[in-house]
């Protein structure tokens, strides 16, 4: 039976659909949550009805509600604590089993407010869990909360379910994917005693995506981590890792809804937005909230799906592959050529392309999207000094990648008109300059003695995925293009 609303709260405001946080309601449920012990259970029916419309239409309470709790952490006594990071636990798993990550996120992230004493559920949880799919990731990152805890049982029973955990990788009994964060809180909770169980398991994950977690795991433990441990998700204030999220969203919200069958979005050949864009968007979406992703390392995860995205589109458009037909040529005219040319290189974004295309790689493998995935990403594994070396010559830039590194190296926006402008001017310019120059070499090859003839008309070439010139709607590729494409050159 569902309570009631205390009716003193602004329970309107959890549901309404605009585009803002209502904060100061999130704030006074928060500390009426403090005082009343029910209203726990009042907020968490509405976060399980809000999250079971999600799953049909777009809401937003299912985030709200996780975050007032966490909010409200900190004035909570441990029984408290314990009690409301058992339910979001609960509900973590059960959410991971739709694998609905943003959900997944905003319960993780409000579950480890609550602190250490959240441990034993998480234990029992990952005890339970049936493969490493769902919420297994997420529960695994709890366990170095133990580092932050007195209660020497406590800590023995983290200690002996992260051992034990290596161990099977050890023996074969389970994937050196599975064993990352197992490594990072044994470190974490300086137990040198398993070092050589770490090593040893590095060892077996050695040319994987995974084999970076173990060594820095070993440099942590061994205090030789040339970086400051990764903060994690709930260890940031609520509104850092809330409003995110909410964005994502609403952004969502924005996307029209009629992807579903991909054979019917590549049929729609009439689709406002361009199909290639829609479909590498959506699976860079897919990845980013994809556990693999949850993984990496900061500066990975906040390139991923722009670096994603722009690699799946450019090999739909420039190379015509769907990710099941990659293969090394593919891989090298991508990330050797194809991207290093379009890519700025600001933000270390060239630096990053490689390694986020390597977990990109083992995604589709696990996924079983993608067959063999797992191989290149141990072909490409080092080729990222290539892709800077590609990326940083201006003899492999393209046209809009040397408008903006020109505008930018002069202090000017790219996004003015004005700007744009001037350089169309100059580019045009300097062609005409230049082919005015070549002009009479040409001719005198050709042993013509004759003035050049003025060009009058000038038909640019189409693009493959231009909509097609003669007005009928759809791309050129698949219309008046299709004869050039067929016809063999002269």
């Amino acid at each position: 039976m569902t309570s009631e609303p205390t009716p003193s709260l602004p329970w309107d405001q959890l549901s309404r659909r605009e585009r803002e946080i209502p904060w100061p309601a999130l704030h006074a449920f928060a500390h009426a949550v403090i005082a009343d012990r029910e209203l726990t259970h009042k907020l968490l029916e509405l976060h399980d009805r809000a999250y079971e419309d999600t799953l049909d239409e777009d809401g937003i309470a299912d985030l709200y509600v996780p975050a007032i709790l966490a909010l409200s952490a900190p004035s909570l006594d441990d029984e408290r604590r314990r009690e409301i990071g058992s339910l979001l636990i609960e509900r973590l798993v059960r959410v991971g089993r739709d694998d609905t990550d943003l959900s997944m996120e905003v319960l993780s992230a409000a579950a480890g407010t609550m602190g250490p004493v959240i441990l034993p559920a998480v234990l029992d949880a990952i005890a339970a869990e049936p493969d490493t799919r769902g919420a297994w990731v997420y529960l695994w990152g709890f366990t170095v909360l133990a580092a932050k805890t007195n209660d020497q049982d406590l800590r023995g029973r983290v200690v002996h379910a992260c051992a034990e955990q290596l161990q099977r990788i050890d023996r074969g009994q389970a994937d050196p994917a599975d064993g990352g964060q197992a490594a990072w809180t044994l470190a974490a909770l300086k137990r040198i005693e398993y070092a050589n169980l770490i090593r040893r398991v590095s060892a077996k994950a050695e040319g994987s995506l995974w084999v970076g977690d173990y060594e820095d795991a070993l440099k942590l433990l061994q205090e030789r981590l040339d970086y400051p441990p990764p903060e994690e998700l709930w260890e940031q204030p609520v509104e850092g890792w809330l409003t995110p999220r909410c964005e994502a969203v609403w952004k969502w919200e924005d996307e029209p809804d009629d992807y579903e069958d991909e054979d019917e979005l590549e049929a729609e050949e009439e689709v406002e937005k361009d199909p290639d864009s829609l479909r590498a968007d959506l699976m860079a979406a897919a990845f980013c909230a994809s556990p693999v992703a949850f993984g990496l390392p900061q500066e990975l995860r906040s390139n991923a799906h722009r670096i994603v995205k722009h690699l799946l589109y450019n090999s739909f458009v420039e190379l015509e592959l769907a990710p099941a037909e990659w293969d090394e040529a593919a891989m090298r005219e991508l990330l050797l050529d194809i991207m290093p040319r379009k890519l700025l290189p600001t933000g270390k974004m060239l630096e990053t392309l490689v390694p986020i295309t390597e977990a990109l790689l083992y995604w589709l493998h696990f996924e079983e999207f993608v067959r063999g995935a797992d191989g290149l990403a141990q072909t490409i594994h080092g080729w990222t000094d290539q892709v800077v070396a590609a990326g940083n010559d201006p003899k492999n830039w393209g046209p809009n990648k040397q408008y903006m590194m020109e505008t930018l190296e002069a202090g000017l926006d790219p996004t003015e008109p004005q700007t744009k402008r001037a350089f169309l001017e100059q580019q045009i310019s300097e062609s005409i300059e230049t082919m005015w120059a070549l002009a009479p070499q040409k001719q005198k090859k050709e042993g013509k003695h004759e003035p050049p003839i003025p060009i009058v008309e000038h038909r640019s070439k189409v693009a493959r995925n231009a909509p097609c010139p003669c007005g009928s709607g759809r791309k050129y590729k698949k219309c008046c293009g299709r004869s050039e494409m067929t016809t063999p050159a002269e």
